[in-house]
């Protein structure tokens, strides 16, 4: 894939989730299009998505969606046929129809966050069985327009990921863990990373190569050549790829420096004609202040940008990629905007467990997020661990967050990882990379990134 490759824009695409389907509009009534700065009170319709909404109430900068519940989706265009696919952010009210499972499903009542099941008790009932598809194919009723046919080369506009045209982007997908332990034909296979393609709908895949830790500093030259395999693979479907550099022990980025130039003058070298490669330099700096990351980056980017002039380049940041909340606490921003990393197209990565991390954490993310272009490259629904009890509510309100300031994230980890943040079990060894074979936190996660 060329650098100057156009992108092939998506048109009007399924919206995530669903709410209730009265009935079809025709095509040529006179249906305002949503706007986003418009006013719009109680009764108000609008087309938005393929679909016909109707506003509860007062509201104004609030796109139509089922997670949103202001507003109500009260029919479908005549040029549409699919019910959206059930997401577990929805909001659903009595009489809404959504895919799930193979499957179209009836609310009964008004209910958020329970899936639909044969259950007498519960609140959904199941109309008919409906054939089996790709989440794109169901929905879009077209697998030709991949990420990165659909974006193109990205870029950093002020403080968003943007597509080669300028308009602000938000991707979702999974980071492998450490490809040490789960590398390539270990446990990542052709068969598991078409999954996440083609049944999970991702945007992106994220290689975690540690440093240390039995990582690239016992074999630089087969670590890099493992990266530069699983980037192929990963480009063959068409995914971006975020290349990252996994610092832990020791903090300091700069005890890496030698190493880090190294492996980023082979990797930058290897992909420089690619559109799909996201940087990331040092995962999660920890004890360690920003003069050192800035100093640090500074010096890895030129090699990067020898070879790559374009891709975005994620710098880590203080306190294990908090944005330095974990150190200085709300000041943690305001250093970075001060004594911002030199060069373009630069984010600052931002690292959250919603069952460690809450509302003080998300309040400051979206604060920052209005000066700083930021990407969440790690995040899940455990302890910052990785273990312990999943906080799925905590999750949501965080991808809340992100999608209201445009903020692309990945989830951890896309293995087999005894951990609660591991989301395979161990029966996908036998290469059957279905749901079935899924922890039930890796199904939660596969449904957000399907409807994402």
């Amino acid at each position: 894939m060329g650098k100057k490759r156009r992108a092939i824009l998506h048109g009007l695409g399924g919206v995530a989730g669903g709410l209730a389907t009265i009935g079809t509009v025709g095509a040529d009534e006179e249906i305002e299009t949503w706007a986003p700065d418009a006013v719009y009170r109680n009764g108000d319709q609008v087309r938005y998505n393929g679909y016909e909404w109707q506003a509860e109430w007062y509201t104004q900068g609030e796109r139509p969606s089922d997670t949103v519940a202001v507003w109500n989706r009260i029919g479908k265009l005549a040029e549409t046929e699919n019910y959206p696919r059930w997401s577990p952010d929805g909001i659903y009210r009595a009489g809404t129809r959504v895919i799930y499972q193979d499957a179209i499903w009836e609310s009964s009542w008004w209910n958020e966050n329970e899936s639909p099941a044969v259950d007498t008790s519960g609140p959904w009932k199941q109309i008919r069985t409906v054939d089996s598809q790709k989440p794109s194919e169901q929905e879009n009723g077209d697998m030709s327009q991949t990420p990165v046919e659909t974006h193109g080369q990205l870029q950093v506009i002020d403080t968003e990921l943007c597509n080669e045209d300028g308009t602000p982007v938000q991707l979702g997908g999974m980071s492998t863990h450490g490809i040490q332990w789960f590398g390539w034909e270990e446990f990542l296979t052709p068969e598991a990373l078409d999954a996440l393609r083609n049944d999970w709908n991702a945007d992106l895949c994220r290689v975690a190569m540690y440093v240390q830790e039995g990582g690239y500093k016992t074999d630089p030259e087969g670590f890099t050549a493992e990266v530069n395999r699983i980037v192929e693979a990963i480009t063959d479907r068409e995914m971006y790829a975020i290349i990252d550099f996994h610092i832990l022990d020791p903090g300091d980025p700069l005890q890496n420096l030698e190493n880090a130039k190294t492996f980023f003058d082979a990797v930058a070298a290897e992909h420089a004609e690619k559109d799909n490669i996201i940087f990331e330099i040092c995962n999660e700096p920890n004890d360690v202040g920003w003069e050192s990351i800035k100093q640090y980056a500074e010096t890895v980017i030129p090699v990067i940008r020898n070879h790559d002039p374009e891709s975005p380049i994620v710098v880590g940041t203080r306190g294990w990629s908090s944005l330095g909340f974990a150190d200085i606490g709300s000041a943690g921003p305001q250093e970075i905007i001060d004594n911002p990393v030199d060069g373009d197209n630069i984010l600052y990565a931002y690292h959250f467990y919603a069952a460690t991390h809450g509302r003080w954490e998300r309040e400051q993310l979206d604060t920052a997020a209005d000066a700083l272009p930021i990407f969440v490259t790690e995040c899940g629904t455990t302890e910052a661990s990785g273990e312990g009890e999943t906080d799925i509510e905590s999750t949501r309100k965080f991808l809340r967050v992100l999608r209201d300031n445009n903020i692309s994230w990945a989830f951890w980890s896309y293995s087999d990882d005894w951990r609660a943040s591991g989301i395979w079990t161990e029966a996908v060894e036998d290469g059957n990379w279905t749901k079935q074979n899924l922890t039930e936190n890796g199904k939660w996660m596969r449904s957000v990134i399907r409807e994402h």
